[in-house]
């Protein structure tokens, strides 16, 4: 697609379940996932122009690819 993000294996979140845990990792005082519906809202809150394409492609957090999961993933 567009975004050349790490395999699952590779994201400390993946590795670190517990977000306490995580939070002191990465040296934040606090840590919280979105969902992947409450970010599609908080981005297309600020879309109000009728000019825009209302959507977004969330494959990469959702693993549902539009035209289906890649046959080889050479980056």
């Amino acid at each position: 697609m567009g975004i050349n993000i790490p395999t699952r294996d590779e994201l400390i979140a993946n590795k670190l379940k517990d977000t306490k845990e995580l939070a002191r990792k990465v040296g934040a005082d606090s840590l919280g996932y979105l969902s992947v519906e409450g970010l599609v809202r908080a981005v297309k809150k600020e879309i109000n122009s009728t000019n825009q394409v209302d959507g977004h492609c969330t494959a990469c957090l959702t693993g549902e690819y539009p035209g289906g999961i890649p046959d080889q993933l050479d980056w």
